[in-house]
């Protein structure tokens, strides 16, 4: 393997069980005959199919819940990279499906389209071959359409390539991922000013909120933390005023750090494993880690970074 063998990244569009095997089967063999490291990441059902079909040879084979994988996508972007610094020099294949009846947000579509898009650009040097798997009978009609444009190759309902000409290149998906508006912050908005780097009142102004607004013990800490990292970031770099705001609308519980400077962040910010906890970037990573969604808007009216989780 060389560092510019390209990534084959195909999404295999299909409407059951039959179809899928029809793709998957001779995807794995392929990977057996060349001593490929094989992970196959799917739901239980798909796994047991597989495994019948298989035989013998599904020894060969890392089967992993796709549930316990895919729970977010910075973490999972992390797992592969793992999956690949281990390999040994060994090609890494991946056939992979993600259960979306367990994920009912919008934007959790919106952010794991994210993350199929931007696998094209962390890993495009990988050598690897993946095969991301989406039943037509499960997931929601958008969800299909965007694997379209997320996945340079496609299987479409068999095992022969078909043309794709719907695909966007990651700079351009995540930027239009980007200029989707933010949740207006409500009137009845809890905020505090941030003037000082000694950020232990925001940090207990934080948790008494989060608490009382509904968000379990176990999982104040991890938003704190985040909005830690995000609020030091902006008293070191940012332009006054600045601005924590938390509310809750539904069962989510929003905290922003707002303030008027322009932030000019690439597509990967944040997205990427750093290689140490000094090295560039890895606040924003860590807190990307710790909440169930961070996004970033910047612009002439300056800059915001919403952290969501759910209650």
């Amino acid at each position: 393997m060389t560092a510019a063998s390209p990534l084959l990244h195909q999404a295999l569009l299909h409407g059951g069980t039959e179809e899928f095997l029809d793709a998957a089967v001779p995807f794995l063999h392929e990977g057996l005959a060349t001593d490929d490291r094989i992970l196959a990441v799917l739901p239980h059902d798909r796994q047991e199919a597989l495994r019948d079909v298989l035989g013998r040879d599904g020894a060969g084979v890392e089967f992993h819940d796709a549930t316990a994988f895919y729970r977010h996508p910075v973490r999972t972007i992390a797992a592969y990279h793992d999956v690949l610094r281990l390999a040994g020099g060994r090609r890494v294949r991946a056939l992979a499906e993600l259960d979306w009846s367990r994920r009912p947000q919008a934007w959790e579509h919106r952010e794991w389209g994210r993350y199929e898009s931007l696998v094209n650009a962390v890993f495009g040097h990988s050598d690897a071959r993946v095969i991301c798997s989406y039943d037509r009978t499960l997931a929601p009609p958008p969800i299909v359409e965007e694997a379209r444009r997320t996945h340079p190759g496609l299987f479409d309902g068999g095992r022969y390539p078909a043309y794709n000409d719907k695909y966007v290149q990651p700079e351009r998906y995540g930027a239009g991922c980007d200029r989707l508006p933010l949740p207006e912050v409500p009137a009845d908005a809890e905020r505090l000013a941030l003037a000082s780097l000694d950020l232990a009142p925001m940090r207990s102004f934080l948790t008494g909120r989060a608490l009382r607004m509904g968000l379990p013990q176990d999982r104040v800490g991890p938003l704190v933390m985040a909005a830690n990292e995000i609020a030091t970031n902006a008293v070191v770099h940012g332009t006054p005023p600045i601005e924590l705001r938390v509310w809750r609308h539904g069962r989510v519980l929003h905290c922003e750090v707002a303030d008027v400077g322009l932030w000019h962040p690439d597509g990967l910010t944040g997205f990427l494993p750093p290689e140490s906890a000094v090295s560039e970037g890895f606040g924003l990573w860590s807190a990307r880690i710790l909440v169930d969604l961070l996004e970033i808007r910047a612009g002439h009216h300056g800059t915001r970074v919403q952290l969501r989780m759910v209650c």
